[in-house]
């Protein structure tokens, strides 16, 4: 296949999926494909802030809503649910928090029962419903579930943290995934293949990623005190960032903790859309400013976007940016 029909192939699979076209020969981007026009969800009449929590990568999301108050925060806040921009379900108390919802609306996320915190599914008229849990914990929380129904959270021992799974093949029960001796753990995301990547409290900091082969490792970090923030996974790609004290970059690790790339001039890597390309923050002129790479070569430097927005994932069909600006949602979609 010659160059030049090489190139009007990747171009017209690049603009398929939403993104502008990197030259191979230049390595600069051409004309781009998408215009981002910009939406703010809705938000309750008694609310004019609201945080994001969890996303299922096409229509569902959570987080919370209420009443901003300068160097205070949100104040009387709600567990909210949106479809589209739209709100579907909101809290009528401070609990139960919604963590993350599943493509078929799920809600997962922790209630208060008893004076102890435990792990809940969200039912559509609001009603919490308890997961299973070892009455030795002295707490429990569900985090986060999968494209495939899967819960995963995490629970307080006496000694140390454990990671939680409800396998939605068999309701009604949980099983502690083997884990590294650490005091702290979190689980921060998991794609659908059930691959986890989690921070922990070692005295260092750092992130583990959980690979199919069910065991854990040490996401990579350049430099002597290096330590790595992973904040997604998509397909066994980690990406999030690293960092000594001389600063952070953009990361992307292997299922397996290996490094891939760092981004150049680049903070954190937030998302993974589901085409591939990468979302995050870069600097610029002394400041910072969401794009988009590809490959780790930048394909859309959203110049539509302000530089207050904040992305925190990329839609499945990459067509859609989700995430938050002036203390509320805030979707750009490609037009």
């Amino acid at each position: 296949m010659s160059n030049e029909l090489k190139t009007r192939v990747l171009a017209a699979a690049v603009l398929a999926a939403g993104l502008v076209v990197v030259s191979p020969q230049t390595g600069q981007a051409a004309a781009a494909a998408c215009t981002w026009q910009g939406t703010g969800w809705e938000l309750p009449a008694e609310a004019n802030g609201g945080t994001l929590q969890g996303y299922d990568g096409s229509r569902y999301a959570v987080g919370t809503t209420g009443k901003y108050v300068p160097f205070t925060g949100l104040t009387n806040p709600r567990g909210t649910l949106w479809d589209n921009g739209k709100i579907v379900l909101r809290a009528t108390a401070a609990t139960p928090r919604y963590r993350d919802v599943s493509r078929s609306g799920l809600v997962v996320g922790n209630d208060v029962v008893g004076g102890r915190t435990v792990a809940v599914t969200i039912g559509r008229d609001g009603g919490a419903t308890v997961l299973p849990g070892d009455a030795a914990w002295t707490g429990y929380s569900a985090e986060l579930v999968n494209g495939a129904g899967d819960v995963y959270g995490y629970a307080d021992t006496a000694a140390r943290d454990v990671v939680v799974v409800w396998p939605a093949s068999a309701p009604g029960t949980y099983r502690e995934l083997p884990a590294p001796d650490v005091d702290f753990i979190r689980p921060v995301d998991v794609d659908d293949q059930g691959r986890v990547v989690a921070i922990t409290g070692t005295a260092s900091g750092g992130g583990l990623v959980r690979d199919t082969d069910g065991r854990w490792r040490v996401l990579a970090a350049q430099g002597a005190g290096g330590y790595s923030d992973p904040r997604a996974i998509r397909g066994g790609r980690v990406v999030g960032s690293q960092g000594t004290d001389a600063g952070h970059a953009a990361t992307e690790w292997t299922a397996r903790g290996a490094l891939v790339r760092t981004f150049r001039d680049a903070a954190v890597a937030f998302a993974i859309g589901g085409n591939g390309t990468v979302g995050g923050r870069t600097v610029v002129s002394a400041g910072q400013r969401t794009v988009l790479w590809r490959d780790g070569v930048v394909v859309d430097r959203l110049s539509a976007v302000p530089w207050t927005y904040s992305l925190r994932w990329i839609s499945d069909d990459e067509s859609t940016l989700v995430g938050s600006d002036g203390g509320r949602p805030v979707q750009y979609r490609c037009s």
